[in-house]
């Protein structure tokens, strides 16, 4: 079996191997970094077409990291990146949905602060676009949110052409998200027009075809 382990990458410093990715997807390991931990996504082990694949995916991901450099609950890029592969702060917490299990006051708060910084990250160009599917969402014990996983990100220059036309609708796709979460954990604090927005944004859905 071909070895998961970059050879970028000394193995001591390996601590877990969290996920090996499908065939099409990257494997993610966790590794001691700095006195912390790190989490690197690598494509080194799949074919050449997939590493060819995944070093776009990588790529588009890079420069999302990049505009959110400084933003606190996005994972910062760290240094000695392999070329099949990206090394990243690695995240406290858990999946949204493992942590609202957990009877907690904390609900509203969080989802208020998981808003704010889905603003932060749209103020700096960057739609990220996979937020309902529930491990792009972490939440520490504190109840802080974090987001991950800009593989299918899109971002924009301040005042280009599709920053004007397009990030719009990208923004919506991330908010129709955090409509999902909230009726999902607080149902019961949704306003009659986030109710309505939510039952017609889910009946689009069902009738994309792609979805």
């Amino acid at each position: 079996m071909t070895s998961i382990l970059p050879a970028t990458l000394p193995a001591d410093l390996l601590v877990t191997v969290v996920k090996r990715g499908s065939w099409g997807k990257a494997d993610i390991l966790r590794f001691k970094y700095e006195g912390g931990e790190a989490i690197l996504k690598d494509f080194s082990a799949k074919s050449a077409p997939v590493r060819w694949l995944g070093r776009r995916q990588l790529r588009r991901e890079r420069r999302a990291l990049d505009g959110l450099a400084g933003v606190d609950g996005v994972p910062a890029l760290l240094g000695g990146l392999p070329p099949n592969g990206l090394f990243l702060q690695a995240m406290r917490g858990e999946a949204i949905t493992r942590w609202r299990r957990r009877p907690r006051p904390e609900i509203a708060p969080m989802l208020e602060r998981l808003a704010a910084l889905v603003e932060r990250i749209h103020a700096r160009g960057v739609a990220h676009l996979d937020l309902r599917k529930r491990d792009n969402i972490l939440v520490a014990t504190d109840g802080t949110p974090g987001v991950i996983d800009f593989n299918a990100s899109v971002s924009f220059r301040p005042g280009s052409l599709g920053a004007r036309l397009v990030f719009p609708a990208l923004r919506a796709v991330d908010r129709s998200a955090l409509l999902k979460w909230k009726a999902l954990l607080l149902p019961d604090q949704m306003t009659p027009a986030e109710r309505r927005r939510h039952r017609r944004q889910t009946l689009l859905r069902r009738l994309w075809i792609f979805n």
